[in-house]
């Protein structure tokens, strides 16, 4: 058994960390929440290679080489997601310097446990403990419901659904974690563990679900690159006519040379502005005051022209081709995006425009 978990812990630390490269090395609006997403992926991510060295080499080497490490990371894993969370609610964009306090609390917690000997062996239930109560605040948070992501308009419904798939995930973590500590409190190893299997096992697919989402931009994770393009407390300043003009028709000739729209995983703001070698805010100023909508819209309604045309010419094409044809990589934004602009479904637009025979 200790084979089996070390490899899937394995493959959990190299999915942790892929998410971890994924997440920093995209370009964002608001780039605090996805750094925080980070970091919580590469602590679990030495936890799962910690894990590795106990399992795999003897108590004494293991002991020395995560003494630290490896607890004071698991007692920061708490306060790492609700900080998360925190910078997900609040509407601007800097990290305060009282969500340190969370960190430094855990810290010295910790500290005190290991430094008195006789407490070392409540290290374990410490971790629990901490994980428990930050589940408690985070909960609390998420119970107020979609409301209180008002500040991110069109992506509140996103990132609402995934602050709940993240707290069912923390959920899990505990159930298993608590499983596990129980079993080797009646004296079973953790190498025998049961539970423990269980958990690799079961965030493995998670991790592999989250990476896939991430790789192919599904809206469950899309809105944290693109949720800071507008300014809700201050209208932007408008661009002279002229300008927003010119620059409006380069970014229709850009989108119609190079098909951004379509492109596999999407185009963000500032990696459009980039090919325009203009100031992101500048671009998406002059979209807003000529096309009167935001930079994802627009897009969003090339998208569906697409599809439109594809669902009237290639009636043999499935609405999902279709939708992969024309940029989406999500099905249920496709439906959504499609209902917006054309008030219909793609296959009830379909069957309307197919010609009877």
């Amino acid at each position: 058994m200790t084979s089996l978990i070390s490899h899937l812990q394995i493959a959990n630390s190299v999915l942790c960390l892929l998410m971890a490269m994924q997440l920093l090395s995209m370009t964002s609006m608001r780039p605090l929440p996805k750094r925080l997403l980070a970091l919580n992926c590469l602590l679990y991510a030495h936890q799962s290679l910690a894990l590795v060295f106990v399992l795999n080499t003897d108590r004494q080497t293991a002991f020395t080489l995560f003494a630290f490490s490896r607890p004071l990371f698991a007692m920061w894993l708490g306060p790492a997601l609700y900080v998360y969370f925190l910078s997900v609610r609040q509407t601007h964009t800097k990290l305060r310097w009282q969500n340190a306090l969370h960190f430094l609390g855990s810290t010295l917690i910790f500290m005190c446990l290991i430094s008195i000997k006789p407490l070392r062996a409540l290290i374990d239930w410490a971790i629990i403990s901490s994980f428990v109560a930050y589940f408690v605040l985070i909960a609390l948070q998420v119970r107020r419901g979609e409301q209180v992501l008002a500040h991110l308009g069109g992506y509140a419904t996103s990132a609402y659904r995934w602050l709940l798939s993240l707290m069912v995930m923390a959920a899990i973590n505990l159930g298993l974690e608590f499983a596990v500590n129980l079993e080797m409190a009646y004296g079973v190893a953790l190498r025998d563990s049961v539970s423990l299997l269980v958990a690799s096992l079961a965030f493995l697919l998670i991790n592999t679900a989250i990476v896939l989402a991430a790789l192919k931009r599904s809206d469950w994770l899309e809105w944290m690159y693109q949720f800071g393009e507008q300014n809700l407390h201050q209208t932007p300043p408008a661009l002279d006519s002229d300008v927003a003009n010119k620059l409006f028709q380069r970014w229709e000739t850009l989108v119609n040379t190079e098909q951004l729209q379509q492109q596999e995983f999407g185009i963000t703001l500032p990696q459009a502005a980039k090919k325009l070698q203009v100031p992101a805010r500048q671009l998406s100023n002059a979209i807003n005051q000529i096309y009167g909508k935001s930079f994802s819209v627009y897009l969003n309604d090339r998208r569906i022209q697409d599809a439109q045309k594809l669902l009237i010419s290639r009636p043999e094409m499935t609405v999902t081709e279709v939708m992969q044809a024309s940029g989406f990589s999500s099905k249920s934004n496709f439906n959504k995006e499609f209902l917006r602009v054309t008030g219909m479904s793609p296959s009830g637009f379909k069957e309307a425009n197919t010609p009877r025979v």
